[in-house]
């Protein structure tokens, strides 16, 4: 069993290498051509950005089961199964 996590970990990290050697490659590409270079937020910015939309996306689906428990309290079953 480790030998196969062993080995899907390094099949990942190859392909995690590949695609930065890619990034790199189109990078330096855009740098030779005169494209401009998107900024890139820090790393701290970027969490702070993922925490943030990750928190909406709580609230959201909190809102979604209240609305959720109010539509079915408030038709009782026999309207719901009426209204079907």
């Amino acid at each position: 069993m480790w030998q196969h996590q062993y080995e899907m970990h390094a099949l990942r990290m190859e392909q995690l290498r590949e695609e930065a050697g890619r990034e790199r490659r189109w990078r330096r590409q855009d740098e030779a051509n005169g494209r401009p270079v998107t900024a890139r937020a820090p790393g701290r910015g970027r969490a702070l950005a993922a925490r943030a939309v990750a928190s909406v996306s709580r609230a959201a689906a909190r809102v979604a089961r209240r609305l959720d428990g109010r539509v079915a309290v408030d038709l009782g079953n026999e309207r719901l199964l009426r209204d079907a």
